[in-house]
């Protein structure tokens, strides 16, 4: 029976952003870069030479070195800019883990606790490797709320017949902080997610994606109430 030891979690990491400068390296708490705290997130959850970072970077693989944890090394076509497509990056990254499964976890989704991925690595076993009722994992938020496009609203009626919230239709927004899937079936079809995904419902907290730099204040904000656990 399949157990945490065989998953790979992958943090794939580039030095590179389009929006915020340095990003995985801003700072979040004492001498605690972004990269810093996820790495030891992890470290509660998984076993540090079942963590790979995989980058071209120097400055990734001392942070690897300092922590512990595996460097996965990765070439610059799959590094630099958007040269390569996300699939070919999912692949060419996948293909060098040594297990069967893996999780992949990005460093800008910095509130999703220990206890968030603990529980996401168990459901993953149990729907996905044990009753193989679903194909993989993804990190979701349950979102109960009102949505338009420019054509209308797209999940209630915006009139007389007006639906309360909590009997709207359940809309998962991908919180970007957590993947898993089986390395065979992800290097076969090129992507991290199949067709009938697990969907692992996680806090509001766990769904701050640090694209923009507002984002990232907003995560050191709401850091306060942040549980390690």
């Amino acid at each position: 029976m399949a157990d945490f030891s065989d998953i790979s979690v992958v943090i794939p990491v580039r030095e590179g952003s389009s929006r915020v400068r340095e990003k995985i390296f801003l700072p979040f708490g004492d001498n605690t870069t972004l990269l810093d705290w996820k790495i030891s997130q992890l470290k509660k959850v998984q076993w540090p030479d079942r963590i790979f970072l995989s980058s071209n970077s120097e400055r990734v693989k001392e942070a690897a070195r300092a922590h512990g944890v595996e460097f996965l090394p990765r070439n610059d076509y799959l590094s630099v800019g958007h040269q390569a497509s996300f699939s070919e990056v999912i692949t060419g990254v996948v293909q060098d883990i040594p297990t069967d499964h893996f999780a992949w976890v990005t460093v800008v989704v910095p509130l999703m606790s220990p206890a968030e991925y603990r529980s996401g690595f168990e459901l993953y076993l149990e729907h996905v490797v044990d009753k193989q009722s679903h194909d993989s994992l993804v990190s979701v938020n349950l979102l109960k709320e009102y949505f338009w496009d420019k054509n209308g609203p797209l999940n209630y009626q915006a009139d007389k017949n007006h639906t309360i919230s909590q009997e709207l239709p359940d809309i998962y927004r991908v919180t970007n902080g957590l993947y898993m899937r089986s390395r065979e079936q992800t290097l076969a079809e090129g992507y991290f997610l199949g067709p009938n995904p697990y969907m692992h419902q996680v806090g509001k907290m766990a769904g701050v994606d640090i694209d923009e730099f507002e984002d990232y204040e907003m995560a050191l904000a709401m850091k306060a109430f942040y549980r390690d656990e």
